[in-house]
């Protein structure tokens, strides 16, 4: 994903007070989840700027397999800076030995029916890719079991969108267990 097509397609009315807390990556066409288990991102305010904006602490839980252990638990951590350019645009850097290492990201498709003053229930993101994988879209709901008018609302938003269109192909739902298949969303049924 190139900063244009990040730029072009992130939400211009976006609060990041409301994506703070918990998400699970539902659905996605990052390759570095093929082979993860239950992924979530956690979000909470890290400080604000002089300027207004805001930095995000972003806590990245998966489980991953390890030779002779199985699956266990792995975590990763970054610092998101809101961009000047639009509320809904971010740049990620790595902490500890990942600070070397950064990308740009932007929320794509957040919750418009829940309260503004409440959390948002859903959102989906688009980022460039990084030296670990490629760019791509990972669409994150509160719960691992969001309504299905959700998921057919993202369906048909990507299906609208020229950028979105090809660059949401191949998105899959993550997994719960090691046994599970993976399922591509693109074989959702549309209302």
């Amino acid at each position: 994903m190139t900063t244009e097509e990040i730029d072009a397609t992130s939400v211009d009315d976006f609060d990041p007070y409301r994506a703070t807390g918990l998400w699970h990556i539902l659905a996605t066409n990052l390759n570095i989840w093929k082979d993860k288990l239950t992924p979530t991102i956690t979000f909470s305010i890290h400080d604000q700027l002089s300027d207004g904006r805001v930095r995000l602490n972003d806590l990245v839980e998966y489980y991953s397999k390890r030779p002779c252990f199985g699956y266990r638990p792995t975590s990763d951590e970054g610092i998101d800076t809101q961009l000047p350019s639009k509320a809904s645009r971010f740049q990620w850097r790595g902490n500890g030995i990942y600070k070397i290492f950064a990308n740009d990201f932007g929320f794509i498709f957040v919750d418009n029916q829940t309260a503004s003053d409440r959390p948002y229930q859903w959102v989906a993101t688009i980022c460039s890719s990084t030296l670990f994988s490629s760019g791509g879209i990972n669409l994150m709901t509160r719960t691992r079991q969001p309504p299905p008018h959700i998921l057919n609302d993202f369906v048909r938003f990507c299906r609208e969108n020229p950028i979105l269109k090809a660059k949401s192909l191949n998105m899959y739902y993550t997994r719960e267990k090691s046994e599970d298949e993976v399922y591509y969303i693109r074989d959702l049924q549309i209302d």
